[in-house]
């Protein structure tokens, strides 16, 4: 998925509680800094990503045996004479982007356009832990693996080199990678289209809207799909933690602001 409103510390607090922050310690790409280590360097972030995969490759062979099992909202012809296939995204579920974070950090900012586009033109991403053998598992039992992600048709080309490198499924003309059109990054459209021609059997992202379009929705219809979809989490639906952005972050406290004022108000957001 993209960036939205960073992942903000709260030690940065104090400093921008302040009328007249200082620069230096309202530094923006600080906020990045915990949650860039920990899914670079936790093992406890290994773990969760490769536990999550191994559930889902088994998940993957049950439905397979299961000719109306589908793994979907948008899926709503059981038709087990398609094709089956799984949906997956990009950024942060599959591809590890850490380094850009790092370039980030380093600049003091939590988000820059063209510099994401360097990024992503360069193909530097590494493999979400578990990501490849859960991949190369699907396409050994005939399983056709589409990537559904809001990057931009002209990321496209550093998106397939980075796939390919890593030894990810992609079909000869990239025909698997669904990117974004005009900005929309609304993802049911491309679940649907995969939907009207494959049967999906699953699906893993590291955001709510990688499931369902619930982008801009408010906590409480966030929470009541998650309720509402029980039995399809660690079934159908495969969730990688992602703690550096997404849109967690405008269902908490909104958008706008200055990175100091979001701060104030993820520390008014948080339970007493």
């Amino acid at each position: 998925m993209r960036r939205l409103t960073p992942l903000l510390l709260l030690a940065l607090f104090a400093a921008c509680k302040s009328a007249t922050p200082a620069p230096v310690l309202c530094n923006p790409g600080h906020t990045l800094v915990n949650a860039t280590l920990y899914v670079q360097s936790a093992a406890e972030y290994r773990a969760v990503a490769t536990q999550t995969y191994a559930a889902a490759q088994r998940a993957l062979d049950e439905a397979l045996a299961d000719p109306a099992r589908v793994g979907a909202i948008e899926e709503t012809n059981a038709d087990p004479s398609q094709p089956p296939a799984v949906i997956v995204d990009a950024d942060e579920t599959v591809l590890d982007n850490t380094g850009f974070e790092e370039r980030a950090i380093a600049k003091g900012i939590t988000y820059d356009e063209a510099l994401w586009k360097e990024w992503t033109s360069e193909g530097a991403a590494t493999a979400i832990p578990g990501a490849a053998e859960f991949l190369a598992h699907a396409k050994s039992r005939g399983v056709t693996v589409f990537y559904v992600t809001n990057r931009d048709e002209d990321e496209r080309a550093g998106t397939l080199a980075n796939l390919r490198k890593l030894g990810y499924p992609i079909d000869a003309a990239g025909a698997n990678l669904l990117l974004r059109e005009n900005k929309n990054s609304d993802k049911s459209p491309r679940r649907q289209w995969v939907a009207d021609r494959y049967r999906i059997l699953l699906m893993a992202g590291d955001d709510l809207n990688d499931f369902a379009n619930v982008r801009r929705a408010p906590w409480e219809k966030r929470n009541q799909l998650v309720t509402d979809r029980k039995a399809w989490w660690g079934t159908r639906w495969f969730m990688i933690p992602n703690p550096m952005y997404g849109s967690w972050e405008h269902a908490a406290i909104g958008s706008g602001g200055t990175p100091c004022e979001q701060v104030e108000r993820k520390i008014q957001a948080l339970r007493r």
